[in-house]
């Protein structure tokens, strides 16, 4: 009877044991299942951004450039009206001297305005230096200097004789100062000049008709 229950208990004990190895495998394939499942559910790696692209940068906005100031075209009128015109309008103006790019410091109501500049700060008027005008030409010009006269040839008279000062208007057909009592050319009747010695002839008829030079003295 001890054998028997002893034989039994050994057999009830071996298939304990191999209840357990069973588990055991059991429990290793429920192991293997989630881990496999886990795998098959992980997402797809994200592929890598390529080196050579650059992410766009969004072009900055300009800034609108301010509108120049509308006033109407003075170019040719008066400075004083242009001036005017500003005022009225409520816009700042500037008047500068014409080939200088300086404000000038002084102007004449009346005078032209040679150019004028719209800008966004206001305007500009140019106007003329002093004495001149928007072509640059001199308003008053000099008067033109007369060229001396030429002084007249000095007559030496008739064979060699004869002084006087030379200033004869009137001169023989050979160039010389006449005298007095000496023929007169045609051309000269009527005439007056000075003759060789200085003395002041006029082309007349003598007693007999003649006309001669004679200085009005008798003799």
């Amino acid at each position: 009877m001890r054998r028997l229950a002893a034989s039994v208990a050994l057999a009830a004990a071996s298939a304990l044991a191999l209840a357990g190895c069973g588990g055991g495998s059991t429990g290793t394939d429920a192991d293997e299942r989630p881990a496999t499942a886990a795998a098959a559910q992980s997402p797809s790696p994200t592929p890598e951004a390529s080196a050579t692209t650059e992410p766009s940068t969004p072009a900055a906005a300009e800034t609108p450039s301010p509108a120049a100031v509308t006033l109407p075209d003075h170019t040719g009128r008066n400075v004083g009206g242009a001036v005017l015109a500003a005022k009225a309008a409520h816009i700042d103006y500037t008047v500068h001297l014409q080939g200088t790019g300086r404000p000038a410091s002084t102007w004449d109501l009346d005078e032209e305005v040679c150019e004028q500049t719209d800008g966004p700060d206001g305007v500009t008027f140019t106007v003329p230096r002093d004495g001149r005008d928007c072509a640059g030409r001199l308003l008053d010009p000099p008067e033109p200097v007369p060229a001396p006269e030429s002084a007249k040839p000095q007559d030496s008279g008739t064979g060699g004789s004869g002084g006087g000062t030379g200033a004869c208007e009137l001169t023989s057909p050979a160039g010389n100062c006449y005298a007095d009592g000496q023929f007169c050319a045609k051309k000269h009747r009527g005439l007056s000049t000075h003759g060789r010695g200085g003395e002041y002839l006029t082309c007349e008829p003598d007693s007999g008709g003649t006309w001669r030079w004679s200085d009005g003295v008798t003799g």
